[in-house]
């Protein structure tokens, strides 16, 4: 039953990968809609065992930023980029926990 939980675990972490970051390939700049999308997924990369520390900080800043924008307000086509350059690294980064806890 442990490794069906941690399955479930490791695809709803992928689910929200890909769901932030489709999100930002899409165009969503806005606070509202990108702030929940991150922090469900830093909320998901909390509950799994497999390492991912770069990812998981760099995400917690990410909240720190857009938890002090207004929603209203909308990330820049730079914070953007960067946004999904972290979110990429952090995707990599959890696969690679993942095989090497394995």
């Amino acid at each position: 039953q442990g490794d069906a939980v941690d399955a479930a675990r490791v695809a709803e972490c992928v689910q929200h990968f890909i769901t932030a970051m489709d999100a930002l390939r899409l165009d969503q700049r806005a606070v509202d809609e990108v702030q929940p999308l991150v922090a469900d997924l830093a909320a998901a990369l909390s509950r799994v065992a497999a390492p991912c520390p770069g990812g998981r900080a760099s995400l917690e800043r990410w909240l720190v930023a857009l938890n002090g924008m207004r929603a209203a307000e909308e990330i820049d086509d730079a914070q953007a980029r960067q946004l999904a350059f972290d979110l990429d690294a952090a995707y990599a980064e959890f696969h690679r926990g993942l095989k090497d806890a394995s």
